[in-house]
């Protein structure tokens, strides 16, 4: 099966709109969410229905727990702290029920996906050294553990000096983030895998971040502010 594997939109839908345009030409069998639909941007209504509208299966993040009331408000700092209450305050009641329908993992025989650490997932534990994500395979049956939250990419075998997906290993996937990176690299991020060929590849996009800023401005927020939560 060749899966689609985005994750951390963040409510930026000028990178979500990259992305998908982007997965609908590697003709996959199916796009697997791994959470954080809303949070950091400032088009959480219209990420939900691009996401809801095409059936796209999603496990839940800790940012879409502050709006259905799984996580409370008052872990995130500002100027996102204030971004999430205006983020309750907007979303429809329908986006509102399809972010309460996500569950905290999915599965099936070849993989496990979470937002964060599959283990005990509700504590919301960063997999981001090679050592956890180790532990976690060694408590796991599938031979792909796919996970967000730390809007970084990353591939971590279950063996040491393994870089690239190939056959005969276990591995742990992220594939950073669609609307805020975290490593130094503004484009939106994303990844394809093919589980029966072995294969995987991270892809990265350039979007319109201006457009984004500019829509900052028109919700109440600064551009520093919006720079701040943007992440550029």
């Amino acid at each position: 099966m060749k899966l689609a594997i985005i994750s951390d939109i963040h409510a930026n839908l000028p990178a979500l709109r990259v992305c998908l345009d982007r997965i609908d030409a590697e003709n996959v069998d199916k796009i697997v969410c791994l959470g954080d639909f809303v949070g950091y941007g400032p088009y959480p209504n219209e990420c939900c229905d691009l996401l809801r509208e095409r059936g796209i299966d999603s496990v839940l993040g800790n940012h879409d727990g502050a709006i259905t009331g799984d996580v409370s408000l008052k872990i995130f700092r500002e100027p996102n702290h204030s971004l999430l209450k205006w983020t309750g305050k907007k979303i429809t009641d329908v986006n509102r029920k399809y972010l309460e329908s996500f569950e905290l993992t999915m599965s099936n025989e070849v993989w496990l996906a979470a937002h964060s650490s599959p283990i005990d997932p509700e504590r919301w534990t960063y997999l981001d050294s090679a050592l956890t994500c180790r532990e976690v395979l060694k408590t796991v049956k599938q031979d792909f553990v796919l996970v967000g939250h730390t809007h970084r990419p990353a591939v971590i075998a279950e063996k040491l000096g393994t870089f690239k997906v190939r056959p005969g290993q276990r591995y742990v996937i992220n594939p950073g983030s669609v609307g805020q990176s975290r490593d130094h690299d503004t484009r939106a991020s994303f990844g394809i895998l093919d589980t029966q060929n072995r294969s995987y590849e991270n892809i990265r996009l350039d979007y319109s971040v201006q457009k984004v800023l500019d829509r900052y401005s028109s919700i109440g927020f600064t551009k520093n502010q919006g720079k701040q939560m943007l992440g550029v």
